[in-house]
């Protein structure tokens, strides 16, 4: 992880917390343009809207798309609490991100909270199967990423 993106990625592990407290599953997402602002947030929504396709990077995308910066996605990051999963991995290609900063990794949290379903196909396998020119840093930050992952897990367990 580059210097100062720490606190991009702390953020996405906030909002996965967010999520985690909504009854969403834990995953949050930040898009970043290149000189280091934010242009998006997203949260997973999927359990509260009943939209399967409402994972936090597509749901941050959507929003940077929503607010006229569609174009600025080009050389932007984006911060994910954890591994993106293959749909939010091809979206991020065809949103022209050219960067990709994860948390938790796949096999981690899914030990920890489950998946359904459940996919071999990694980030990193998608990105590179592309002809897009994108970088990868993950997993970072181990312990806080996957803290919201846990309590989650304990949340579920009690309801």
């Amino acid at each position: 992880m580059i210097k100062g993106e720490e606190t991009h990625l702390r953020r996405a592990i906030s909002l996965a917390e967010h999520a985690g407290r909504d009854g969403n599953r834990p995953f949050g997402a930040v898009i970043v343009d290149a000189g280091g602002a934010t242009i998006a947030e997203g949260r997973n929504e999927v359990t509260s809207t009943g939209v399967v396709t409402a994972h936090a990077e597509l749901v941050a995308i959507t929003a940077a798309i929503d607010v006229g910066n569609g174009a600025e996605l080009t050389g932007a990051a984006i911060y994910a609490s954890g591994e993106p999963c293959p749909m939010c991995s091809a979206a991020i290609v065809w949103a022209g991100i050219t960067r990709v900063v994860f948390g938790a990794a796949e096999p981690d949290f899914t030990a920890i909270i489950g998946g359904h379903p459940r996919f071999t196909l990694r980030c990193t396998e998608v990105l590179r199967s592309s002809d897009a020119s994108i970088t990868v840093s993950g997993p970072n930050l181990d312990d806080e990423a996957l803290a919201p992952f846990r309590r989650h897990a304990v949340q579920i367990r009690r309801s």
